[in-house]
């Protein structure tokens, strides 16, 4: 069994577990700890099972594509409405018009606020069938170790899967946190059919509002138009095989465009391993969080504007570790600022669409510091040369210089472990 846990899924208990009247609807098989969980909070369950429908097509060679997905529907009283749906991996192993189906067929029986959990596989390669997941608690599942094989559906993309469920949109993704597994990305979904609980719920938009920091200054979310941005983009698009690593923190939100064109999609929260290491005193990083987990190779490494933020050594230390992990061409990109003070903290980062992101920085720190220059950087990334540079272009923040660094060649770099 895996251990994996479930931040969508602590978030939909925690939105429920005020009412006692909430009706789930289990799309897989009811596990005993599943059922004691919601049966805590008393929910009604109903049990679907597509799951096994699933399991006994892919286990007698046959195209999950294929079967009718309606012969496999339960008929509900005409006013039952669901609070809840889980999912689980399913729609890893529907195609497009199976799902519209499934959701022509749920549609009648979801109300305003209706939540609906799924959870998708990133790469390639997935389990050859739907998992069995047992909840531990509100934030942990266990899931069954399957074989894996090539997908034998498309990746779709958000959009596409949205397409086929009128009536839902994304309130949340998450992916990449602390005890997640590799590979997974979690959705929450809500249903608002009107549209009309959209404005007032839903975590994944991007409000542009001001900040306000202490009694002193507002800063307000601003947009940045990113050529820089464009290029990985477009780099992306050219091929659906290209493995993305961010440095970025959770709070960041560039995954609803970049891990659609991704091929897979990691996250390492590099600003908390500099928090730790300050904590103690070092300066050097503890990067020992590369070495579990991630592939071998990289075809994209998103710095934003981490490298603010790294001592001398610190740089020197990632030189060695992401060129370790690239191949001769990996992109690197940096976002540095061009002014003495910087905000206190990185900046948060929502990936508007292929060019465009909205940027909400922090309070600026208080003890300006010498701006890193292009030489400094280039002096610091002895691995990596400097392919292009971005700055005070038309509907670009005047206060950031972007960088695309280019990977000199794979070489096998042991990743340093320091006690941080």
């Amino acid at each position: 069994m895996l251990t994996h846990r479930s931040p969508a899924l602590t978030a939909i208990y925690n939105e429920i577990k005020n009412s006692d009247r909430n009706r789930v609807l289990e799309l897989g098989p009811m596990s005993k700890s599943c059922f004691q969980l919601f049966s805590e909070l008393s929910c009604k369950i109903q049990v679907e099972n597509l799951a096994a429908f699933i399991r006994d097509h892919i286990a007698a060679g046959k195209d999950t594509s294929a079967f009718d997905i309606g012969d496999c529907l339960i008929d509900y009283q005409k006013d039952e409405k669901f609070d809840v749906i889980l999912a689980w991996d399913l729609f890893n192993y529907l195609d497009l018009d199976q799902i519209k189906k499934l959701f022509a067929h749920l549609r009648p029986h979801c109300k305003p606020n209706t939540l609906l959990y799924m959870l998708r596989y990133v790469e390639k390669s997935i389990p050859q069938q739907p998992r069995e997941f047992f909840v531990k608690d509100k934030y942990l599942l266990e899931m069954s170790d399957v074989p894996v094989a090539t997908r034998a559906l498309p990746k779709y993309g958000t959009l596409q899967l949205l397409s086929a469920m009128p009536g839902y949109f994304l309130q949340d993704t998450l992916l990449a946190q602390q005890g997640m597994m590799p590979g997974i990305t979690e959705h929450v979904l809500r249903f608002a059919p009107g549209g009309e609980s959209k404005r007032l719920i839903s975590k994944s938009e991007s409000p542009r509002k001001s900040l306000h920091v202490g009694n002193e200054q507002s800063i307000a979310t601003r947009e940045h138009l990113s050529p820089a941005l464009a290029e990985v983009m477009s780099l992306l698009q050219s091929a659906d095989d290209f493995v993305v690593l961010d440095l970025g923190s959770t709070a960041n939100r560039p995954e609803d465009c970049v891990l659609e064109q991704a091929g897979a999609y990691y996250r390492v929260d590099l600003y908390s391993l500099i928090q730790r290491s300050r904590a103690k005193n070092l300066d050097e990083l503890n990067l020992s969080v590369f070495n579990h987990g991630l592939p071998s190779q990289f075809d994209v490494i998103l710095a934003w504007d981490l490298f603010n933020y790294c001592s001398p050594a610190q740089m020197e230390q990632l030189d060695k570790a992401l060129s370790a992990f690239g191949h001769k061409d990996t992109f690197l990109l940096s976002f540095m600022y061009t002014n003495k003070a910087i905000p206190a903290a990185p900046s948060k980062f929502e990936v508007i669409n292929g060019s465009r992101v909205a940027i909400t920085p922090n309070a600026l720190n208080r003890e300006p510091q010498e701006p890193l220059s292009g030489a400094s950087l280039l002096r610091l990334l002895q691995a990596f040369n400097m392919d292009k540079t971005y700055a005070y272009r038309s509907g670009m923040d005047r206060e950031i210089i972007e960088y695309i660094f280019v990977n000199q060649a794979a070489v096998a770099l042991p990743i340093l472990e320091t006690s941080a």
